[in-house]
């Protein structure tokens, strides 16, 4: 009798943890599922190459699926607050905010404070202040020098164990917009662009403090109308133009033929005070290219020449004779008006000069390019527009070389400085991440929501509505159209036709003008851009200041600065290098 007792208690047992556990043994791509039969579990290891002293490139990705047991579990149903703390302006947080009231619906014990900090660098000063005294949002954007600091500070949270959980939770609450499905919080890393998970996963033990979300790269605006005007003399360079003035949108202008367009299109007319002026009569624009960010013109170009700047193992790279030889290139460039920073007219950025024809190409981040239309910001003054409302193009990022590890003999006007150089494009955009801090409820509602803004559908939404790149490689082949405007829906594949077709027209496609292909076109342009360029992406190795030296974040801001104290006249090349290194190393 007691044996068959013990026999009943062992079945009854038996079944009871089958019913909280089941084993799976297929693979699938996760999803917000509605059915637990399915789980990922999936070790992702990066193989590629380093590119000594200028940045980080990734070259295979390698898997290995493992067979686990799903386990079902409860989400905490108590009220939760999460704080989100990003830089974005108004012209992104609508749609974010779009996608926090829809979480929220989805978990309706959970409120989202979203706040931006406005820039990059106000919000890492303010989250290192914040964990000195503990107080730091739930998460955050950050780029990888910023986490790595967060990491050297014991405040970053590691993903890794929810990316790899097996558990699911069934939505129990009636109220939720998703009531009676699943959601799991495993992600699937196979799905995300290897480049940009490579970035994530660059820190000691490669582990995971963030994940990609809003990814970038730059491209360079061009003032169209300029150009048509000089095609006969652009086309006896060489250099590819259509009939209507746009370039080549797959092979990129190199720096010598920037220096060639530099007797072309740069006037040599100067103001009463002696400062270059646009030559409105013959098409010419006071300087040729406008860049940014003078930290990603340092460093790219640093890349691009074959200059040391700094690697891996953290060490500053700058004191060398490549990087002299690279600033006092680039100081001749700045004293011909081939290149400038937006320092020169007191701007953070180039776009309202771009506009005002000041300039006539500038390079910049994908995520601004509405800031480079001038039809889209007109301003109360309209003879500031010297060339009027002119069409804007996009192409690639100039480069040195045509292709990795070549010899090259670049000339600021008839100077010439040798060099051997790389294809580089900027890889760059925030990551998302988690901090220590958090409760383990506001932990496990932080990573479902990171999960849901990095979905395949988020992030192909995310990417058309902003100028940003998708973070998945999904969003790319999905033919699920995503509903941009009340009228407007199509799928990143058909959004990235749009310039296609554009551009096939040489810029005369034949839309109406209600057509709301027009209100996506210049998303769509800088988009292309981007995947033409990205087999050359590069970024920054990320890590936190050393005993002898400061880590990566410092590093960008003195490369920055040491291109302004030469475009300003502050200091000499050799002077500005020299105290780039004074505040990098001791």
């Amino acid at each position: 009798m007691k044996k068959l007792l013990l026999l009943l208690v062992s079945v009854i047992l038996t079944f009871s943890i089958i019913g909280c556990v089941e084993i799976v043994t297929t693979t699938t791509e996760e999803e917000w599922t509605t059915e637990a039969t399915t789980t990922t579990n999936t070790t992702t290891q990066f193989t590629g190459s380093t590119t000594e002293g200028t940045g980080t490139t990734t070259d295979a990705l390698t898997t290995t699926t493992t067979t686990r047991p799903v386990v079902y579990g409860d989400l905490p149903d108590e009220e939760v607050e999460i704080t989100f703390w990003h830089i974005y302006g108004s012209g992104k947080t609508a749609l974010l905010d779009q996608i926090i009231a829809e979480f929220e619906g989805m978990f309706p014990n959970v409120t989202i404070t979203s706040t931006s900090q406005s820039d990059y660098n106000t919000l890492r000063e303010k989250i290192q202040l914040g964990i000195t005294v503990g107080m730091v949002p739930t998460l955050a954007l950050g780029y990888p020098d910023h986490f790595a600091n967060y990491i050297d500070a014991g405040a970053a949270y590691s993903l890794d164990p929810l990316i790899s959980s097996d558990i699911v939770y069934e939505i129990t609450d009636s109220a939720s917009s998703i009531f009676g499905e699943t959601v799991t919080t495993s992600l699937d890393l196979t799905d995300f662009v290897p480049s940009y998970l490579a970035e994530n996963n660059q820190y000691t033990g490669h582990h995971y403090y963030s994940v990609p979300y809003s990814k970038s790269t730059e491209t360079m605006a061009v003032n169209v109308d300029v150009l048509k005007a000089h095609i006969t003399e652009i086309r006896a360079l060489g250099i590819t133009i259509s009939d209507n003035g746009y370039l080549s949108h797959e092979v990129p202008l190199t720096l010598n033929q920037l220096n060639q367009l530099n007797a072309i299109m740069v006037s040599s007319l100067v103001d009463g005070a002696g400062d270059p002026i646009t030559d409105i009569a013959n098409n010419k624009c006071a300087y040729l290219v406008n860049y940014d960010s003078s930290g990603n013109m340092f460093i790219n170009m640093s890349r691009e020449l074959g200059a040391p700047y700094t690697n891996t193992s953290g060490d500053i790279l700058v004191d060398n004779a490549a990087t002299l030889s690279m600033l006092n290139y680039i100081d001749m460039m700045f004293e011909n008006r081939t290149m400038v920073l937006p320092i020169v007219w007191d701007q953070s950025y180039g776009s309202t000069n771009f506009i005002y024809g000041d300039v006539c190409m500038s390079v910049g981040s994908t995520a601004g390019v509405n800031y480079n239309i001038p039809a889209n910001n007109l301003p109360a003054d309209l003879a500031k527009l010297k060339f009027g409302a002119f069409a804007t193009d996009f192409v690639p990022v100039p480069q040195a070389v045509t292709a990795n590890n070549q010899a090259v003999t670049v000339y600021a006007g008839t100077t010439p400085y040798s060099f051997t150089g790389n294809l580089s494009a900027v890889q760059q955009g925030p990551n998302i991440g988690i901090f220590k801090a958090a409760s383990s409820a506001e932990r496990i509602y932080a990573w479902l929501f990171i999960k849901y803004l990095t979905n395949t559908d988020n992030t192909a939404r995310w990417a058309m509505d902003t100028g940003y790149l998708p973070a998945r490689l999904s969003a790319y082949t999905s033919e699920v159209p995503i509903q941009l405007t009340g009228t407007f829906s199509t799928t990143y594949n058909d959004f990235l036709q749009i310039s296609l077709d554009f551009w096939a027209a040489d810029g005369n496609p034949g839309w109406n003008e209600a057509d709301e292909r027009w209100d996506f076109l210049y998303k769509s342009m800088v988009a292309n851009i981007a995947r033409y360029q990205n087999e050359y992406y590069q970024y920054d190795p990320a890590f936190a200041a050393g005993s002898n030296s400061a880590g990566s974040a410092t590093a960008r801001v003195e490369a920055g600065y040491c291109l302004e104290n030469i475009i300003t006249g502050a200091y000499s090349p050799a002077t500005a290098l020299q105290a780039m290194k004074s505040q990098l190393t001791w």
